[in-house]
């Protein structure tokens, strides 16, 4: 049978005309669909506070062509709320449709809830000393004789109330585990509470020196007394004792004669005889034991 292409034109014609014109009647049709948790983005915070607490998200209510509708999520939204004109303490802020940036073509209709909380607080700055995060041990028969951060300080930014509460800003990690040489580093410096920031972003060198290990020995220490109560007398005997301090061998090197200071603190005792443990302070990375332990101490 011989093939007519244009057999019945007109009603092809028809057809294709009334086909497209479904097509474009079911894509073309307008739809509302909720989205959840579209971020809130707070603008024009107020010189001299600092935005602790807020409302994260909001929900809303979008129109716009179905087709469109299918395609989006909640990162294609953006609320944001101007903090201009607002104080110290926390507040309930209105938020309107017309604040929900959306895709173009689409209309936010409703946002839930209708308004947001912020809490603002007085703003502060500290510069605070950071500290060099080391893990590990060294390789037995070493030790770690000294620790170096540069920088040493840093400036920290943020609430006040949270700044008076914290010390020291942190290196990440380093590792010395094994090592029987120095560990050199470059690592990030950062602050345990999230509420608060370095004024820009920071990295430090950190130094760890490890050497071989050391000791040397204070043979006739004297023993002091602290914290004796007023208008009394103290005996300690032996009133000289032997001190043993270990680290790093260049370290113990550069030791004076008064760096073994034993002492006994006799806080709270009265009249009497009382056997006391000795005591050392620690010197850096050094660590020091005396024998013997414990001494007398007569008190009148």
């Amino acid at each position: 049978m011989a093939w007519h292409p244009f057999r019945n034109v007109g009603l092809k014609v028809v057809a294709l005309a009334m086909g497209a014109l479904l097509w474009f009647t079911v894509s073309g049709q307008q739809a509302e669909r909720p989205v959840v948790d579209v971020p809130v983005v707070f603008v024009n915070k107020p010189d001299g506070l600092e935005l602790t607490e807020q409302t994260p998200f909001v929900d809303i209510h979008v129109r716009g062509l179905d087709s469109q509708l299918r395609t989006i999520q909640a990162r294609d939204f953006e609320a944001r709320v101007d903090l201009t004109g607002t104080r110290l303490g926390t507040q309930q802020i209105p938020i309107r449709t017309d604040q929900v940036s959306a895709p173009f073509g689409l209309e936010v209709t409703q946002v839930q809830p209708g308004a947001v909380m912020a809490m603002l607080e007085v703003a502060g700055a500290a510069n605070m000393n950071v500290v060099a995060d080391v893990d590990g041990t060294p390789r037995q028969g070493f030790v770690v004789s000294e620790t170096t951060v540069e920088p040493a300080t840093v400036t920290v930014l943020g609430p006040q109330r949270r700044i008076s509460t914290t010390s020291a800003a942190t290196t990440d990690r380093v590792s010395i585990e094994g090592a029987s040489s120095t560990v050199t580093a470059s690592v990030k410096v950062g602050v345990a509470d999230s509420a608060l920031r370095l004024r820009e972003p920071t990295t430090a060198r950190v130094v760890v020196k490890i050497e071989p290990a050391g000791e040397r020995m204070f043979a006739a220490a004297r023993v002091a007394v602290r914290n004796l109560a007023q208008g009394l007398k103290a005996h300690v005997d032996p009133g000289v004792v032997s001190v043993t301090v270990r680290g790093g061998q260049s370290v113990l090197g550069r030791l004076g004669p008064d760096a073994a200071e034993p002492y006994v603190d006799v806080t709270g005792l009265g009249p009497g005889r009382h056997e006391v443990p000795v005591l050392l302070d620690q010197v850096g990375r050094l660590t020091s034991t005396a024998r013997p332990l414990t001494v007398t101490v007569i008190i009148n």
